[in-house]
């Protein structure tokens, strides 16, 4: 691999991350207006959660897959892994633990991943 077309892919990949976060962001406070206004259950907000997780997975690894010209379902399920890890990272950040191997934990990892490869082969 040539060293042009590694930074090429670590700044697109930044890209779709960022917007993929400021996605996220825009639905968690939708999702937080909509627990205000209307006293949702918990079990309602936990669903909540998950689709935003999972459109954001799905746009990173679909507009990080457009760039590559081929396999790109990997591609996608990269991006969607390294948005699961920065969620742990800001989540170890703020908690000062992280249990990554709890069953809640490998869920949102697998939906993260399953998310962004399937944003890569829509790509």
């Amino acid at each position: 691999m040539k060293s042009g077309f590694v930074t090429e892919r670590l700044v697109a990949l930044l890209k779709c991350l960022l917007a993929a976060y400021v996605i996220t962001g825009v639905l968690l406070v939708l999702v937080a207006g909509l627990l205000y206004k209307f006293s949702l259950g918990e079990n309602v907000v936990d669903v909540g959660i998950i689709v935003v997780y999972c459109l954001s997975s799905l746009l990173a690894g679909l507009f990080f897959s457009k760039g590559a010209a081929s396999r790109r379902f990997i591609w996608g399920m990269a991006a969607g892994a390294v948005y699961f890890l920065v969620i742990c990272a800001v989540t170890f950040a703020v908690e000062g633990k992280i249990d990554l191997l709890s069953n809640s934990c490998m869920t949102t990892l697998f939906i993260c991943a399953g998310s962004g490869m399937l944003g890569g082969m829509l790509g």
